[in-house]
């Protein structure tokens, strides 16, 4: 309930200050588990794609930001989890495959890291992994704006346009001669996905806004 509410809120928020565009809510499963895969360009990034998605989404963020127990505590209502930094990559797979195996959505960034210049980046085979040793569906879902509603080193946000559009659910077969290949070749497959949904991003626009007229 509180997370619905907080996200009916940002919703509002974000419709009024970075005019918000939402496409392609209706590729997401009706169930899970499904790992929703967005580029990263932003702190924006997370919020909007939460925002956007129909399912109640489970989020990785650093200890740090849970110093503070009110914060934290807002945090934990919100699905979000804490990855301590000792820890690393082993502490976050361990969080992700709990939530998975609950059948629930959770999103991961392929990238890793945000983007430097706004352009996608190579991808990390981590989400390979998470995908084949949990089954989940993987949704992948481009951000356009985030960088320039707030860019990398500003200290706050700019009232820029921003849009998410979430693309068809990803299915990858066999034939691989390992399971690292295999890890990378969806890695690869998703960031691919991601790219095709960057270049058409005018046509999809195009088509819904005309599909709303009529």
């Amino acid at each position: 309930m509180f997370y619905t509410f907080v996200r009916f809120i940002g919703f509002l928020l974000f419709k009024i200050f970075f005019r918000l565009g939402i496409f392609g809510r209706e590729n997401f499963p009706k169930e899970g588990p499904v790992i929703v895969a967005p580029n990263h360009a932003s702190f924006l990034d997370p919020i909007i794609v939460g925002i956007g998605a129909p399912l109640k989404l489970n989020y990785l963020a650093r200890d740090t930001l849970f110093k503070s127990r009110p914060f934290a505590k807002f945090l934990y209502l919100i699905n979000v989890s804490p990855i301590r930094r000792e820890t690393g990559d082993v502490n976050a797979f361990k969080l992700a495959l709990n939530r998975l195996s609950q059948k629930k959505a959770v999103i991961i960034f392929p990238e890793g890291t945000r983007s430097r210049d706004g352009n996608l980046q190579d991808p990390k085979s981590g989400i390979g992994f998470l995908q084949v040793s949990s089954g989940a569906t993987i949704l992948p879902c481009y951000v356009k704006g985030s960088m320039e509603a707030w860019p990398r080193h500003s200290r706050f946000p700019r009232p820029r346009a921003v849009s998410v559009y979430f693309g068809k659910p990803l299915r990858f077969d066999g034939g691989f001669t390992g399971e690292r290949e295999r890890y990378a070749f969806i890695a690869r497959g998703v960031m691919a996905a991601i790219n095709e949904l960057k270049e058409n991003v005018d046509v999809i626009t195009t088509r819904v806004n005309r599909l709303q007229k009529d």
